[in-house]
């Protein structure tokens, strides 16, 4: 037989009301009372029912972790490595998470409903921002509690978010790589979608603007090429692979003939060498941080909304180092293109 709030009163020698506001943490109740309360709770086995306290207090604590609408997520370990982040941190204030995924935004945004209509979340959290959606309609619509992770490209002062300064971290790549005497340095994508390319493109281009120095963004595809460059900056680590891998295939070498500096220190920047040089931009504290400004949104019930900036560092490894000297591509630049901006 369960273990009811009257047999924990009855073992603790209080009142099942006390009982009642000590599973609610109420403040009035003194700690001593607290203590007792716990413990024979503890000692009974006792838990409580799920779905009694949503009844009782109008929470579920579970929160909804929303992906985005792409396939192949398990590519990109900023996805696993921050969910993490908001698990951990979630259990510290004993909640719960959901996750909301899907290939397309129809399929996403029918699960995010789902979830939320059924009372099973509270609200949630969504992994990604740029410009606005089908969720952040949805969520915004109806007044459901959200963060984002990332800075929208619009509303940003009716949406609570958590990011980066990612303009501040394109700026910082070409003043380090300047820094080494490169003066020919390219920003190279493979997307020119999404707020997180724009702003760190935005900060490398003003930065060689502010150094007088000509920048160039390279898509890198089957036709990438590249010109008199002696360094990259480069979108994430995982395209740092592929683009490593075509410069050894072509007889380059890193950082004797070009200088690679990319974003995100993850697993993929010391699987072989040269290692990355990279920034880190500390997942674990944007998912801890996440977690906690959504509970702040929830329980203060504020219509003010706020961005929380995530400090980064430069993580300094094997893939730059001072310019040796001009470097000549044995690419030619008629045939193949060259994107200037």
């Amino acid at each position: 037989m369960a273990v009811t709030i009257k047999d924990v009163a009855l073992k603790a020698g209080v009142n099942p009301s006390t009982v009642s506001r000590v599973i609610k943490d109420a403040p009035e109740i003194s700690e001593k009372t607290k203590s007792k309360v716990r413990k024979a709770m503890s000692e009974l086995g006792y838990t409580r029912n799920a779905a009694a306290q949503i009844l009782a207090s109008g929470k579920t604590n579970t929160i909804g972790v929303v992906f985005p609408p792409v396939v192949d997520k398990s590519s990109q370990p900023f996805f696993m490595k921050i969910l993490t982040a908001i698990n951990e941190t979630a259990r510290k204030f004993n909640i719960s998470i959901a996750i909301a995924t899907g290939h397309t935004q129809h399929e996403l945004k029918k699960q995010v409903r789902l979830l939320y209509s059924e009372r099973r979340v509270d609200g949630f959290i969504v992994l990604y921002a740029g410009k606005i959606d089908g969720i952040r309609e949805y969520l915004m619509g109806n007044k459901i509690p959200f963060v984002l992770v990332g800075t929208p490209s619009d509303h940003q002062n009716e949406i609570t978010h958590v990011d980066n300064d990612n303009e501040l971290l394109g700026r910082e790549a070409v003043r380090h790589l300047a820094g080494l005497g490169h003066n020919h340095i390219a920003f190279v994508t493979d997307t020119q979608e999404g707020e997180v390319f724009e702003e760190r493109y935005q900060g490398f281009v003003d930065e060689m603007k502010k150094r007088n120095l000509t920048s160039s963004l390279l898509n890198f595809d089957q036709r990438f090429s590249y010109g008199n460059e002696t360094a990259f900056v480069i979108m994430d680590d995982v395209l740092s692979l592929k683009v490593l891998g075509k410069l050894k295939e072509e007889g380059v070498r890193v950082p004797e003939d070009i200088s690679l500096i990319t974003f995100n220190n993850s697993v993929f920047g010391t699987i072989i060498h040269p290692f990355f040089t990279t920034f880190d931009i500390n997942v674990t504290r944007l998912g801890a941080a996440s977690v906690e400004k959504f509970l702040s949104l929830l329980n203060d019930n504020s219509d003010y909304h706020e961005k929380t900036v995530v400090p980064f560092k430069l993580i300094l490894r094997e893939s730059t180092q001072e310019r040796q000297g001009e470097f000549k591509a044995k690419h030619n630049l008629q045939e193949y293109g060259e994107q200037d901006v």
